[in-house]
């Protein structure tokens, strides 16, 4: 099983990685990273046979509930019912108890942090290779598909961004004082070689979680920055602001032309709201939705950026108190359990930062990364089983 961990990490940062099959009228099509992941949903037994689940499991059920209220009010049943299965319902048991419960009860620390660390130079180099092709060709701000990886190239330097803290505090042996041993130098390499691969991509989402999760371990003053209280939100706060209204002031028009997509979004999140406030209008409303006018219709298609537009468009509010009852009690667990140099936590914070701006709500980009966090966390207190699952090293 922790090998199937690893392939899972190695497509993880991939949105359009996948298999499609035709069956009949029907087309299965899914990433490979949630096909391994479906591999670990029987882990979640483990959860429900010791009937003690992940902390914050009481508020995912309040979100998973709107949605199926939401699925039943809303005109196309079927379509929401199925995006309410395949994304909340799947990523919650596949990753949020299976991944999590392999994290946090097989000991699999040393091999997450092997092919977290694989995939994240492999990713890097991806990202290089395309930063650079665009660059050259003159189009620097603009975005590139990969195909058969990503619609968006900005897409990986934003699955990248929240692994950083993770990987940076990993310290796999111990070498003589004053000397790095190898594997720690092939480790700061791969992170400062997938910092420059997020900076080339021109992803200012995945610079703000960069950022982020970067000053928990920059000091000042013989403190981490992050022990300013007032630091990180602040950062949170005025790197959004940046990002959102940044080209008004650059006077960029491809800038300025995504700034109208983002706000021509946020209208159609707040139409669905307003229609539908207490469940939402549906799982997958964002997507399925289209609005004539110009010049909205233009983002037609296109998911909300922004977990607080998702979740409250889709779920309505209370969708949101539980998606926040959910995200609250995972960061009280891993704050309690938080030392200065841990990687956990400033990896939490910051993938809740790239949430913000970012499509990831109910995506394996996300999800990965999240389990991986809280199951190392909860692997500090959690019982080894008598016997590990078939397949495990």
């Amino acid at each position: 099983m922790k090998y199937v961990a690893v392939l899972l990490l190695l497509a993880w940062p991939y949105i359009d990685l996948g298999v499609a099959l035709p069956l009949g009228p029907w087309n299965f099509n899914a990433p490979l990273a949630d096909l391994f992941a479906l591999a670990l949903a029987p882990l979640a037994l483990v959860w429900l046979k010791e009937r003690q689940l992940p902390p914050g499991a009481p508020g995912y059920a309040a979100l998973l509930g709107a949605g199926l209220a939401g699925a039943l009010a809303c005109d196309d049943r079927g379509a929401a019912l199925h995006e309410l299965v395949r994304k909340p319902l799947f990523f919650g048991v596949a990753y949020g108890l299976g991944f999590t419960a392999l994290a946090a009860r097989w000991r699999a620390s040393t091999t997450i942090h092997t092919g977290l660390l694989v995939a994240v130079a492999a990713c890097a180099a991806i990202s290089w290779t395309t930063s650079l092709g665009r660059i050259v060709a003159g189009d620097a701000l603009w975005f590139q598909a990969i195909e058969g990886i990503t619609n968006n190239h900005k897409t990986l330097a934003v699955a990248m961004a929240p692994a950083l803290p993770l990987l940076w505090a990993w310290t796999p042996e111990s070498p003589p004082p004053g000397r790095l041993g190898a594997t720690r130098r092939l480790v700061v390499g791969v992170v400062a070689f997938a910092v420059l691969a997020i900076v080339l991509s021109v992803s200012r989402t995945a610079w703000i979680t960069v950022a982020v999760g970067a000053a928990f371990f920059v000091t000042w003053g013989g403190r981490a920055l992050s022990e300013r209280k007032t630091l990180v939100p602040g950062l949170i706060l005025v790197g959004v602001l940046a990002a959102t209204y940044g080209p008004i002031v650059t006077g960029s028009l491809t800038q300025l032309d995504a700034l109208r997509s983002r706000h021509s979004l946020d209208k159609r999140s707040w139409r669905l709201f307003v229609e539908s406030p207490l469940v939402g209008s549906g799982p997958g409303a964002g997507l399925r939705v289209e609005v004539a006018t110009f010049p909205d219709y233009r983002v037609n298609g296109v998911d909300a950026h922004g977990v607080v537009q998702k979740v409250a468009s889709e779920y309505g509010l209370i969708g949101l108190f539980g998606y926040g009852a959910f995200v609250l009690a995972m960061a009280r667990r891993l704050r309690e359990r938080h030392t200065p140099g841990d990687g956990r936590w400033p990896s939490f914070v910051a993938l809740h930062t790239n949430l913000l701006l970012s499509t990831e709500t109910f995506s394996q980009t996300h999800w990965a990364l999240l389990a991986v966090t809280l199951g190392l966390s909860l692997a500090d207190d959690a019982p080894a089983p008598s016997a590990p699952p078939h397949g495990s090293a």
